[in-house]
């Protein structure tokens, strides 16, 4: 039965959910940037339970491929790097915070260009525990993010809601900013060793 499974098309399903989470960034801004925070929120959401449910679809059922992995790791790279910049922008953010994750993101979305444009050399994608805490903590910003958008619009900026959820956007900002700097100086050391050909494992 397990074989069976494993021949049809549903192998396939843990990669739709990354290019889906890919797919849903541009809905999610344009949700955003025409005032239906509820309906961004909402999509927000499904992108996230698609990042909950890829890779444990893939292990639970051995659909496990070097492109998926791939692909997996860069949806979490640009759902989390895009819609950051959308929240800073709309002023849901704390500065510091944002600026470390897109500092992070585009110094590893970088990384993919160079493994395969530049060096052409195979590499193996192992997400590490504190990354992966990292991003995480960058999910739950971003989901307080969207719904303080969510309060502000149903209430006010003045409103309890609001800002209860403002102080919760604070508290994880400031324990995302420790993990991101933690991350940061790990890996830009291999990044200058990925550069020199020298490190082929990214994560």
């Amino acid at each position: 039965m397990a074989q069976d499974i494993d021949r049809s098309y549903w192998r396939h399903l843990p990669n739709f959910l990354s290019a889906l989470r890919i797919a849903l960034i541009p809905v999610i801004a344009w949700f955003t940037w025409n005032s239906y925070p509820l309906f961004a929120f909402a999509a927000f959401v499904a992108g996230a339970l698609t990042d909950f449910l890829d890779g444990r679809l893939a292990r639970a059922f051995n659909w496990r491929t070097h492109v998926g992995a791939l692909l997996d790791l860069l949806a979490d790279k640009l759902f989390v790097l895009s819609l950051m910049a959308l929240l800073w922008f709309n002023e849901t953010q704390v500065p510091l915070y944002a600026a470390l994750v897109l500092l992070r993101y585009s110094a590893q979305l970088s990384v993919i260009a160079v493994l395969i444009g530049w060096k052409k050399i195979p590499f193996k994608v192992a997400p590490r525990l504190l990354p992966k805490a990292a991003t995480a903590v960058a999910f739950l910003v971003l989901g307080t993010g969207f719904l303080q958008l969510v309060a502000i619009n149903w209430l006010s900026e003045t409103s309890e809601l609001a800002r209860l959820v403002s102080n919760a956007i604070k508290v994880f900002s400031l324990v995302g900013c420790a993990l991101e700097a933690w991350v940061l100086a790990i890996f830009l050391p291999r990044y200058w060793m990925i550069l020199r050909g020298r490190h082929d494992t990214f994560g």
